[in-house]
């Protein structure tokens, strides 16, 4: 078994210039999208300027912002409203007679604009020493509390800052951008080996996040 050398906060990458984001920190372990397309080639993203986040107030500028595109939303949610009306379906025998009931299309419709909205709703995005997902924010650098919690079938990350600003964020929503990834674990390497921030076992052996040195 290999035993990971201990970080001293000394040897940490450099936090980036909170204005012009320079230096960018390096390639973050802890990711699981590696079959991501480069951006420019990624269709599932939203890539208009008009729909980029804002900071929070008094914060430097968006870096790195994630969205899915209108297209791909869409496409999730036919998909969705499909796949539910299969499974009913095989739940009563593959007897689809009750198609014919106006109010179950109506149901599976309602299904399917859920997993629109879901595909569709407000992504994350990162600044050199900030982390916003919809309206909730957090310091990246003053980080207190990081803990891992799988919740259904999904990884999230629950953070909170040193004033006492919380959110919580689907890892891989993270890790839809690659640099959003590395700027987000430079934060969290920094708040756990210089601020101490409280973690829980998953943070290290699924996110890579060094354990403060003994």
């Amino acid at each position: 078994m290999v035993v990971e050398k201990p970080v001293a906060s000394e040897e940490l990458p450099p936090r980036s210039d909170r204005f012009t984001g320079e230096p960018r920190p390096p390639r973050a372990p802890g990711f699981f999208k590696w079959d991501k397309p480069q951006k420019d080639q990624d269709s599932e993203r939203d890539r208009s300027q008009r729909r980029k986040p804002d900071p929070p107030e008094g914060c430097g500028p968006v870096l790195e912002w994630y969205r899915h595109s209108q297209r791909y939303a869409i496409g999730m949610g036919v998909l969705g409203a499909i796949l539910i009306g299969v499974f009913v379906g095989l739940r009563q025998g593959l007897d689809y007679s009750w198609l014919s009931m106006p109010w179950t299309w109506a149901a599976i419709a309602v299904a399917g604009l859920g997993m629109y909205g879901i595909f569709r709703k407000v992504g994350a995005a990162v600044g050199a020493d900030w982390l916003k997902v919809g309206k909730m924010w957090v310091l990246l650098y003053e980080l207190t509390d990081i803990k891992v919690r799988h919740r259904g079938m999904s990884m999230h990350l629950d953070l909170k800052d040193s004033r006492s600003r919380s959110l919580q964020v689907r890892v891989d929503e993270l890790q839809e951008d690659r640099d959003m990834w590395d700027l987000v674990y430079n934060g969290l390497m920094h708040s756990v080996l210089v601020n101490g921030a409280n973690t829980n076992r998953g943070v290290h052996s699924r996110l890579k996040v060094p354990e403060p040195p003994e």
